[in-house]
């Protein structure tokens, strides 16, 4: 069956021309959905021969039902990666035929994390990551800041990595993590959390992530590199915790607010009985 790549952008620089020439090696021309770049992320796409489309993007399960509905037929698969993602030709040849063999919708592929660069041997905590989809259906629903697998559809794992290596700078991810944890507030205003999330409306999340990185999954063992990885971890899931803290106290100030005004009673009709009085 045919594979269609498509890469998912927005002032990816630093990283883009990996992804694509890695795509390019594994003979595939991608399309990139750009999502309004103002740095050199078109230019440096078309010089890897790519098709540049302009993309509004509103959030990774949108993006997903786009690309798999309307721009994938039933007969072809869709790769879909965000730009700071790099696929080989061994990932790609083992996913296409499991999804054959198995009949399956979804290839799923464990990740292998870099950290400024540099590759993060154990410590991390990125769960395996859906990449290849049988095109005309769509498979998520919407689960706190991410996205489930619907039930029914089928899914097979492979055994190659996908490689995730962001290469943008630090404040980048930090203007990443404040949309995230933006995202989260907007969640909770709705009542949509998952268990993930509630966790990060209180300190757990905060202790626990750089915890697990550095001591269970054996981050100690990758050196600096895993200590780097870790302090990330704790960074991101301080700043999620730090904007629910502000976001709550805001929302009580309001509600206190409100409930001050309206115990004033400032009727007319009172008004003028409470000045006759004097």
């Amino acid at each position: 069956m045919n594979v269609k790549a498509f890469v998912l952008a927005k002032n990816e620089e630093p990283n883009i021309s990996n992804c694509l020439q890695a795509l390019k090696n594994c003979g595939l021309r991608a399309v990139v959905l750009d999502s309004g770049s103002t740095d050199r992320t078109r230019e440096l796409a078309l010089r890897w021969d790519a098709g540049v489309e302009p993309y509004k993007y509103r959030n990774h399960l949108e993006a997903l039902r786009y690309i798999c509905q309307e721009r994938t037929a039933v007969d072809e698969f869709a790769l879909v990666l965000d730009a700071d993602m790099v696929v080989s030709a061994e990932l790609l040849a083992e996913a296409r035929s499991v999804l054959v063999q198995n009949g399956a919708d979804i290839a799923i592929a464990p990740v292998l994390m870099y950290w400024n660069g540099l590759r993060l041997d154990q410590g991390s905590l990125y769960p395996p990551k859906p990449f290849m989809f049988r095109g005309g259906a769509h498979y998520f629903e919407a689960v706190g800041h991410g996205e489930a697998v619907v039930p029914g559809a089928r899914t097979v794992a492979t055994k190659n990595r996908l490689i995730h290596n962001d290469l943008k700078q630090f404040d980048a991810y930090l203007a990443s993590q404040l949309r995230y944890s933006d995202n989260l507030v907007g969640r909770r205003s709705v009542r949509k959390l998952s268990w993930r999330d509630r966790l990060r409306t209180t300190p757990v999340m905060m202790l626990a992530s750089p915890f697990l990185s550095y001591f269970f999954r054996g981050g100690l063992f990758s050196g600096r590199i895993g200590l780097g990885y870790a302090l990330d971890r704790l960074i991101a899931e301080a700043i999620m915790y730090r904007q629910h803290v502000a976001s709550s106290l805001e929302a009580a100030e309001d509600s206190f607010r409100r409930s001050d005004c309206t115990s004033l009673d400032t009727s007319p009709q009172q008004s003028h009985s409470h000045f006759r009085e004097l």
